[in-house]
């Protein structure tokens, strides 16, 4: 019987423990749906900011149940000239931003709402050029970040204990850059640098560090192996958080791919014992740079969230934070924190739509706001049912300020057997709702149809400069070939690529001849930078020496919802036929960009 008794109590003592345990922890806290628990904060967003300004800021986060805030730029440094944003004591660094310290007011606001605050000490904007094998460059960085953390630290961790939580690692690590085991090694070393430096000074914090990733430039598995290497070879501990970034925001990772990514890199952390794998969701998109509306970023956090341990996002502060946008956004969020789902309320439409002709199938789309602009974030424009661009409301940092009109300009891509083409909008909400469509209009457009006589199948030409090493085109065939690329991708080898330069080609035609229709067929592919040219023209010479510019190119206009590769046959058709036997096609590619082209016809 008193073993009974016993039993009882115990039971009843377990069970109040475990709904004590319960009821203050993260998992009621979420109501087991997934949310952030923090931030990135770019100091250079907060450079006119006073304490009241971060407090708010902090508040916003607090309130959305978030505790961690990542601040970066704290120093930067562009070749040997390094800038501070807060009051440092190192020699020939200068001080920015006025007198104003965001780190000081940062941590000061944090250490009062009891959030804990990383820091990355210094960053080289070098990075994004210095080859990944040059190990030399990467471990004088990491000197000048011991350097900086030293003085970080001795200024603000006794004074603010709590709040100065952990390091950010800055450098931005992804598997199209790094790809060897040589590269890893290096990098493994220049980490090590940074954490027996900290070690050694007694200034050792949790260590963040968050790299990306690109499906076009290899395979989950590959990158994950390349992790789990430099794992074994770096001096992480128990605490320091592996937080890749979803990679979904800038387009490098389609949301499809989002939980193989995850799956495979948790099992490179798996082999660090103690360390931790959170997820960096991205709440941004890169095709408008704008805040992305939230029921796709919470698809991000849905599919994230059994590979992790947490995820924080980059940034709530810059994209939702009514300190930077429209408080719509932070009103949605915080109402899915609350409820465990959006607020999706009806929209009004848009109305007035109309259509102008600026010039020959080129248009004017403009209409006007509806009566009640509630729950409004922006604008999607269709042609024929297709979304072609989503207009946002801006970002006061970081924005465009003239981005929120009620207009766009649109080229649609003239095809074979299409005459017309039919415009609507929709209004958008902060959770992604999209009202009735307004009035369509319609309009004509001319179809685009080849003329018969392909002149230069198999001709000769020349390239200047000559393509990138990766898509070359070594005998000087791919061009004419008339072998058009299966797949839209880069991978293809059929396709002829440049990285950033303007690009001339010249082909011959053998013979003077009448040409009357240039066609110049374009990849575009964004996750691996392949974009439509800036421009692109055709000029025409009877000797190879003097040429005479015949006309521009038609540069369509890409839709928003164009996420994956596409080919963009490109044409110019003159009225008469011409003689020439040279044909060059001029096309310049945009900055930081590559331009891809697997035919190029001459035909009459």
């Amino acid at each position: 019987m008193m073993n009974k008794k016993f039993l009882y109590i115990a039971l009843i003592i377990l069970i109040f423990t475990f709904g004590l345990i319960y009821f203050n922890s993260p998992l009621r806290s979420n109501r087991n749906y997934p949310i952030i628990t923090g931030s990135f904060i770019q100091l250079d967003m907060t450079q006119h900011w006073n304490s009241n300004d971060w407090k708010n800021e902090l508040n916003y986060l607090k309130e959305n149940k978030m505790k961690y805030i990542i601040i970066t730029n704290v120093s930067q440094t562009q070749g040997n000239i390094t800038n501070t944003c807060y009051k440092n004591n190192i020699s020939g660094y200068k001080k920015i931003y006025g007198n104003i310290d965001p780190v000081e007011l940062c941590l000061k606001n944090a250490e009062h709402l009891n959030m804990k605050v990383f820091i990355g000490p210094n960053f080289n904007t070098d990075w994004w050029q210095v080859p990944a094998d040059n190990y030399l460059w990467l471990n004088s960085q990491m000197e000048r970040a011991n350097v900086v953390a030293d003085d970080l630290y001795k200024k603000y961790h006794s004074k603010y204990p709590n709040a100065f939580y952990g390091w950010y690692f800055p450098y931005e690590v992804d598997n199209a850059k790094y790809t060897k085991i040589s590269e890893f090694k290096n990098l493994a070393n220049a980490i090590n640098i940074h954490i027996n430096h900290l070690n050694s000074k007694g200034e050792r914090l949790p260590i963040l560090l968050s790299p990306f990733m690109n499906s076009s430039a290899g395979t989950a598995n590959q990158y994950s192996s390349n992790w789990q290497y430099l794992f074994s070879k770096t001096n992480f501990k128990k605490g320091d958080i592996f937080c890749p970034q979803d990679s979904v925001g800038s387009g490098r990772l389609n949301l499809e791919e989002v939980n193989s990514w995850y799956t495979a890199l948790k099992k490179a952390v798996a082999k660090k014992p103690g360390m931790l794998f959170w997820s960096n969701a991205e709440n941004f998109d890169y095709v408008n740079n704008s805040s992305v509306p939230l029921d796709r970023f919470l698809k991000q956090l849905t599919l994230e969230s059994p590979c992790v341990d947490n995820i924080i996002c980059f940034s709530y502060s810059h994209y939702y934070s009514p300190n930077n946008i429209d408080s719509g956004f932070n009103k949605a969020y915080s109402y899915y924190v609350e409820h465990g789902k959006l607020p999706y309320k009806k929209l009004d439409s848009p109305q007035n739509l109309t259509i102008t002709t600026v010039e020959n199938n080129k248009f004017k789309i403009s209409w006007s706001v509806p009566k009640n602009t509630d729950n409004i974030c922006g604008y999607e424009i269709y042609r024929d049912n297709i979304l072609i661009s989503r207009i946002m409301l801006q970002r006061k940092y970081g924005g465009n300020p003239n981005g929120f009109s009620k207009s766009i300009i649109d080229m649609p891509l003239l095809k074979e057997n299409t005459k017309s083409c039919t415009y609507t909008v929709r209004s958008l909400g902060f959770s992604g709702n999209v009202s009735k469509p307004s009035n369509s209009v319609s309009v004509n457009i001319d179809t685009f149809a080849k003329l018969p006589h392909l002149l230069s199948k198999n001709c000769k030409y020349s390239i200047t400069p000559l393509p990138h090493e990766k898509y070359n085109d070594v005998h000087f065939i791919k061009l004419t070939d008339g072998k058009y690329s299966s797949i839209n991708s880069s991978k293809s080898s059929d396709f002829v690529g440049w990285y950033n330069d303007p690009i001339d080609i010249n082909i011959d035609l053998g013979k003077i001849q009448p040409v009357q229709q240039f066609v110049v067929d374009y990849l575009r592919d964004p996750i691996p930078w392949a974009e439509l040219p800036e421009r692109a023209s055709i000029g025409i010479s009877e000797d190879g020496i003097n040429f005479t510019p015949v006309g521009l190119l038609r540069i369509p206009s890409v839709p928003f919802s164009d996420r994956n590769g596409s080919r963009y046959p490109i044409y110019l058709t003159l009225d008469k036929p011409i003689n020439a036997r040279y044909i060059k096609l001029t096309s310049i590619t945009k900055p930081n960009y590559y331009t891809f082209i697997d035919e190029f016809e001459i035909r009459n």
